[in-house]
């Protein structure tokens, strides 16, 4: 091996130990990610989210689609080369040069992973920020949050417009500006958040890869970009949005990212985003009344429910169990792994637990 090689192998594990250093310093050293995120995170959506969102598109989707596409290539490369003495000679002989190669990309790519996301996992939470405490509720209590909700939703299904079946209809003009104002009246509000918000992208492939995969939307650490499945259903679709810009603004907690979606759509100008932020929150409250009350109470509980919701979580039902099949249950298994692989004990339950939030929000 030669030297520069092998120069070219340290520097690889250099980044990867860096990664780990700081991932083991995020959750043993207290304070260090309170202090990494006010004061090192924000320079990535300042820089590379703010190139990312002059783009159209989005980048992460078509890194994705040529990095299938090399690995296509390469297979038959592979397959091409076996059939020939030369060939399997040439092969082995790049088989350390591709090595290499192969370390360098996934080194740099924990080493980001962990400067735009990994580090967040461990950083004060928003609710922490805003001064709410979490702790155990009582049925009766998750019952009136539900109701509180319930009434809202009744006022603002009267605003919303509705297609010739009774649906929700979204308006997409102009819903990126209008997330993004969302974010920044939370942060006026609060704080926590941030200055820059990117501009969130549906993928052209939002139906055959994330709707098959039962995924409503994602943050890119490596491009720092935040997307949504652009097919599914438009009463979710606002919600979604600023779920990722949360994760954008560092929040990569799925709870609290949910929390702060609500908040922030919750308040927002836009009667979209109002509606959205509470038929979201019913969803979620819903889900936590089935575990706490008896099918009596909980059928009597989901008679309240405006007319208009019940119509658009059944469009919402029908529309993901078209895409139930083995993508959607592995996807839910990856996705249930990286949760616990980063600080998050209840996996994909954790995005139930806004409702917690929710109850300790209007608690106090």
């Amino acid at each position: 091996m030669s030297r520069r090689t092998m120069l070219k192998w340290l520097a690889c594990l250099s980044a990867v130990l860096a990664g780990v250093v700081l991932l083991l310093a995020a959750r043993h050293i207290p304070g260090f990610a309170a202090w990494y995120a006010a004061n090192v995170f924000p320079v990535f959506p300042h820089t590379a989210g703010r190139v990312m969102s002059l783009l159209p598109f989005s980048v992460f989707e078509v890194v994705l689609v040529l990095l299938v596409l090399a690995l296509l290539c390469g297979a038959a490369y592979v397959v091409y080369s076996l059939f020939g003495r030369t060939g399997r000679a040439r092969l082995r002989g790049q088989v350390p040069g591709a090595a290499l190669r192969l370390f360098a990309v996934l080194s740099c790519a924990f080493l980001m992973f962990v400067l735009t996301a990994g580090i967040n996992y461990s950083r004060e939470s928003f609710a922490d920020h805003i001064g709410i405490t979490v702790r155990d509720s009582t049925a009766d209590e998750l019952v009136r949050l539900y109701i509180k909700l319930a009434e809202r939703a009744a006022v603002l299904s009267r605003e919303i417009e509705t297609d010739s079946y009774g649906h929700f209809v979204l308006h997409r003009e102009g819903i990126h500006g209008r997330a993004i104002a969302a974010m920044h009246g939370l942060c006026d509000m609060y704080g926590g958040l941030g200055s820059y918000f990117p501009r969130a992208k549906a993928p052209v492939l939002s139906r055959l890869l994330l709707s098959n995969m039962n995924i409503g939307g994602f943050f890119s650490p490596w491009t720092v970009e935040a997307h949504y499945n652009g097919d599914m259903p438009g009463q979710s679709i606002p919600f979604v949005i600023v779920h990722e810009l949360a994760h954008a603004a560092g929040h990569m907690r799925e709870d609290e990212a949910n929390f702060v979606a609500y908040l922030a759509a919750a308040n927002s100008d836009c009667i979209g985003f109002r509606y959205s932020a509470v038929y979201a929150a019913l969803t979620y409250t819903l889900q936590a009344l089935h575990r706490a009350v008896g099918a009596q109470r909980y059928a009597e509980l989901f008679a309240l429910l405006p007319e208009q919701v019940v119509r658009d979580m059944a469009y919402a039902r029908a529309y993901w169990r078209s895409f139930d099949g083995r993508a959607a249950e592995v996807a839910t298994r990856a996705n249930d792994t990286y949760l616990r692989l980063n600080r998050q004990e209840d996996g994909v339950q954790s995005y139930g637990r806004m409702v917690d939030l929710l109850l300790a929000y209007y608690r106090d």
